[in-house]
Formats: C-alpha cells, sequence, structure tokens
C-alpha cells in the first residue's frame, strides 16, 4: 500500500513515478520524452497514452453528465439553460485532466509492471 501511495503522489504531483525527482511536463502540454533526472523513458510504445485520453474524457463526462442532468430533471430550469451551462465544461474538463490524466496511467502502469533491474 506504502508503494500505492508513493505512485499516487508523483502522479499528482507530476513527477516521474521511478525517481519522484524529474518532471513530467516541460510546457502545459508538452511532456519531455525521458526523465530529465533518472532518464526513464515515459511513452514505452507508440500509443501508450491512448487508454489514459480515453479514461480522462469518460471521467471529465461523466462529471458534467452528474451536474447536468439533475438540473436537467428539474422543470423550473429551461433545458437550454442547462445544455449551455454543461457545454463548456465538456471541453474544459479534459483539458485541465490531460497532465493528471497521463501522470496516474502512468504510474499505475508502474505499479502493475514495477521495472526489473538488471544484476549487471
Amino acid at each position: 500500500m506504502d508503494r500505492f501511495l508513493t505512485l499516487l503522489m508523483r502522479a499528482l504531483r507530476l513527477r516521474c513515478p521511478v525517481c519522484g525527482r524529474g518532471k513530467l511536463f516541460h510546457h502545459v502540454f508538452t511532456m519531455y520524452e525521458r526523465c530529465p533526472v533518472c532518464d526513464y523513458r515515459y511513452e514505452r510504445e507508440e500509443g501508450y497514452f491512448s487508454s489514459a485520453m480515453a479514461i480522462n474524457i469518460v471521467i471529465s463526462e461523466f462529471i458534467v453528465a452528474g451536474f447536468t442532468v439533475p438540473l436537467a430533471a428539474n422543470p423550473s430550469i429551461p433545458a437550454w439553460m442547462v445544455l449551455l451551462g454543461g457545454a463548456p465544461f465538456t471541453v474544459l474538463l479534459p483539458l485541465l485532466l490531460y497532465r493528471h490524466s497521463r501522470s496516474t496511467w502512468l504510474s499505475m502502469d508502474i505499479y502493475v509492471h514495477p521495472l526489473q533491474h538488471s544484476s549487471d
């Protein structure tokens, strides 16, 4: 459990899941190819972060639905107001959660598939 919490904290702080010191991003949406401290390669293969993007969109849409569906069920609130109020969040939330979805995906991959250190 301690290892899981360590990896989760590194993900939330947007740090390398291996060393915990290197930053993952050098611009808002641009990720380093490797950790600047320990040289760990972040993207394991082509399309590695595709699932992180999918999870990001699903979580974002569930959050939007969680707020808009109860509002839409209220007959005193016009439907156009609900749509107008909820629509921007379908774009904003995935952008806001982009970095953390990638860092969490990377950390959970390290948790599920720990690095094998060679004894050379």
